[in-house]
């Protein structure tokens, strides 16, 4: 996962060191088979999808107005992550306090990411790759409903909010890796992520039991298969549907 946060936002110069954390660029070149659109803007929102030569995807929805450099912004990727990044405000690359993340990741994987931009409808929507369709409001570039469940979306960008972007229930099952100021919250082996399934059970966990940690990066141990097996005897509660 190391390599999805260690690239640069294509929006301009907040800290580089938290670009490179947080976003991908969009590479302008063809990188495996992964769905390819050209960055766009509808509204107040920049959107476009691309990939790593590692064959991942993602998909990137960004606000265009970030004055003062504090803004919320979105990226999605083909492990079934939605990563909320929130900037708040100019600073040297070695600040932590201005830069966050909050990590939900949706499963099963099995579908392809799709960014959807309908310059005609001014509409911006993403169908994530367990299939559920993620709509954002195109004069804000956020969060606006979830075609599988519901959520909440705080107006102001402040670490007090803790990333600002609560999804509440969903027909699915989900995992909310939570918040971190100035990195990942997943990449620390000993912290807790939380299962919820469409019925609302819950089972926390230690990202060490999910994730493989080496040379400062960090990856999903399962297929969606192995992690419906590995649910069955850690989470009994949890029914994860795939």
């Amino acid at each position: 996962m190391k390599h999805f946060l260690a690239m640069a936002l294509l929006l301009a110069p907040v800290s580089a060191l938290a670009q490179r954390q947080y976003h991908p660029p969009f590479s302008g070149k063809s990188l495996g088979s992964c769905p390819r659109v050209d960055p766009v803007q509808i509204g107040g929102t920049q959107g476009y999808a691309d990939g790593f030569r590692s064959g991942k995807c993602y998909v990137s929805i960004q606000p265009t107005n970030t004055r003062g450099l504090v803004y919320r912004a979105y990226s999605i990727f083909s492990d079934g992550l939605i990563m909320v990044f929130s900037s708040y405000g100019d600073g040297q690359d070695s600040n932590p306090n201005l830069t966050s993340a909050r990590e939900y990741f949706f499963f099963p994987r099995r579908a392809p990411l799709e960014l959807r931009m309908d310059e005609a409808g001014g509409a911006v929507s993403v169908r994530m790759t367990d299939g559920g369709v993620f709509h954002f409001e195109p004069a804000t570039a956020q969060l606006s409903s979830l075609e599988r469940g519901s959520l909440t979306v705080s107006p102001r960008v402040d670490p007090s909010e803790r990333g600002g972007v609560e999804i509440t229930s969903y027909a699915g099952l989900v995992l909310d890796a939570g918040f971190r100021m100035g990195e990942s919250p997943s990449g620390r082996p000993e912290s807790d992520s939380t299962f919820r399934d469409a019925q609302g059970h819950l089972c926390t966990i230690k990202n060490r039991e999910l994730f493989n940690y080496a040379n400062g990066d960090h990856e999903m141990k399962f297929t969606d298969a192995q992690l419906s097996t590995w649910l069955a005897t850690r989470c009994p509660a949890i029914t994860p549907g795939f």
